[in-house]
């Protein structure tokens, strides 16, 4: 089954990637996330880590209205944290929204 989780980065600053947890790998549960979205900036990164390894530094000017949504191939084993962020290429306000697509068996 195909499953959404969405979290709010606010007021992302400049000179950080502004990361939050986003999913984890869980003991008897298979989880792949197979998509990624935001509404960032044209000149800011999306950007993904799986524990410590950058998986995702992508520029939010390839993520258009026509095409919002990013596919990936990330599989979770157990205990593997992911975390998302916005790096902006200046401080900016408000709340910005990352979601991913992720399924999950077992």
């Amino acid at each position: 089954m195909l499953k959404y989780k969405r979290v709010d980065i606010i007021d992302p600053k400049q000179g950080s990637d502004n990361l939050v947890d986003i999913i984890a790998g869980m003991a008897g549960k298979n989880r792949h996330i197979v998509s990624i979205a935001t509404g960032g900036f044209g000149e800011d990164y999306l950007r993904l880590y799986r524990d410590a390894e950058q998986i995702l530094d992508c520029d939010c000017i390839l993520l258009t209205e026509a095409a919002p949504w990013l596919p990936m191939d990330l599989p979770l084993a157990e205990g593997q944290q992911v975390k998302v962020g916005l790096y902006p290429s200046a401080d900016r306000v408000g709340n910005y929204q990352i979601t991913i697509g992720y399924t999950e068996t077992g």
